[in-house]
């Protein structure tokens, strides 16, 4: 089962029959990556708060889904939730959205409320803009990243005036942002801080930013989850233990996107792996390795050639990336190449070239750690089985 059948199944019952769970905390993820801020302003007229409803009287049907991963499928998931009294019966409000080339940021924040006094704080997650993507790499040379620090004040903005139990949540940056705004909460909100949800979101540059009391009092009240090929989800340095959960895709990629994600028939509860894959150990130690090898100038150039040449000739999103082809992307990369002088040129490549060296050594550690891969039977081809019956003949 997966998120759907979980709306299908869970959608109909109200948050005082069945308690909010960490299946919801999944759903309200998925929320956050709608465009909601589009049709705020004009349903709101002044109020704090907007019905989720009142969303399906827009005129533009498909505005919600637009610019998102993959528009079809959150399209049929923005109908789906219609149907579902559970999340369509509650409010959203305090929408905060920042989008800036000059500045790198890519930041949205929502709080949902529903018929108790329990508010849903939620990040959005990495859109499909390049100015995103840049801000994920700037997790790693940057103590604390604008969004990380709108996110922060964002929570303090919210929970500072009224005396209400919260939660905060958020999805693969969004997840990172949960934990940062989390980790540097005011103690005197500790009390009605009710837990923080991170899915697959990455780590810290340096989580020595985080205070003793902090990281001792509040990552107990962290959960984070990552399917078993996580990549992104061990990104940098980990502050709280994790929950390996069972995705319904093989490639690292797509298991990050949380409708892959498996959900147990019986209880609609994430189905836990005993641990992440060997691949996903080995990416995890290569990267941790490889970046702790560099200096914070070195990946400050690599992150800049890197969006240089991605962002040339007014590229804005990744999937105009994604559009040129192999070929065209390749040429590309080529061109971008040959701008740079030769010293600059001479330290990517030391540097790139490292990454190779960090993989081989961290294949081998993991293998020594947790033994080989097992190795797949070969599937019989249907000429094998047909010299099989005629040798018997």
């Amino acid at each position: 089962m997966d998120i759907f059948g979980y709306l299908d199944k869970y959608g109909k019952t109200s948050f005082e029959e069945r308690p909010f769970s960490e299946t919801d905390s999944l759903v309200f993820s998925q929320l956050s990556y709608l465009k909601f801020e589009y049709g705020f302003s004009a349903l709101a007229g002044g109020d704090e708060y907007v019905e989720l409803t009142r969303f399906a009287s827009l005129a533009d049907k498909t505005l919600l889904s637009h610019g998102t991963s993959d528009p079809v499928r959150y399209g049929e998931f923005w109908l789906k939730i219609l149907e579902c009294p559970r999340f369509s019966s509650l409010k959203i409000g305090h929408i905060e959205s920042v989008f800036s080339v000059d500045r790198c940021i890519q930041y949205m924040a929502m709080t949902f409320v529903g018929k108790g006094p329990m508010r849903y704080i939620v990040f959005r997650g990495t859109d499909g803009s390049l100015v995103g993507w840049k801000e994920d790499c700037n997790l790693a040379t940057m103590k604390e990243i604008p969004s990380q620090k709108l996110a922060k004040d964002y929570v303090t903005k919210i929970v500072k005036h009224r005396l209400f139990p919260f939660t905060i949540i958020g999805h693969s940056k969004g997840g990172n942002l949960a934990m940062y705004a989390t980790l540097m909460m005011k103690w005197r909100y500790y009390a009605r801080f009710k837990g923080c949800y991170c899915h697959d979101g990455p780590g810290f540059q340096d989580p020595k930013v985080f205070s003793k009391r902090a990281l001792e009092r509040l990552t107990p009240r962290i959960h984070k989850v990552i399917p078993g090929e996580s990549l992104i989800g061990l990104l940098l340095n980990q502050v709280s233990s994790y929950k390996v959960i069972s995705a319904n895709e093989k490639a690292s990629f797509f298991q990050h996107s949380i409708f892959k994600w498996d959900l147990d028939e019986e209880t609609g509860e994430l189905i836990e792996l005993e641990r992440n894959s060997n691949a996903s150990k080995t990416k995890q130690t290569m990267f941790t390795n490889w970046l702790g090898s560099l200096s914070k100038e070195d990946l400050v150039l690599m992150t800049e050639c890197l969006f240089d040449i991605l962002q040339a000739k007014d590229r804005k999103t990744i999937y105009e990336v994604m559009a040129l082809g192999k070929l065209d992307l390749g040429i590309a990369l080529i061109k971008g190449w040959m701008k740079y002088d030769e010293e600059t040129k001479k330290k990517l490549k030391t540097n790139l070239f490292s990454a190779f060296t960090y993989y081989k050594a961290a294949k081998e550690e993991v293998a020594a750690s947790y033994g080989p891969k097992k190795e797949k039977k070969p599937k019989k081809s249907v000429f094998s089985i047909f010299r099989k019956k005629k040798t018997e003949k």
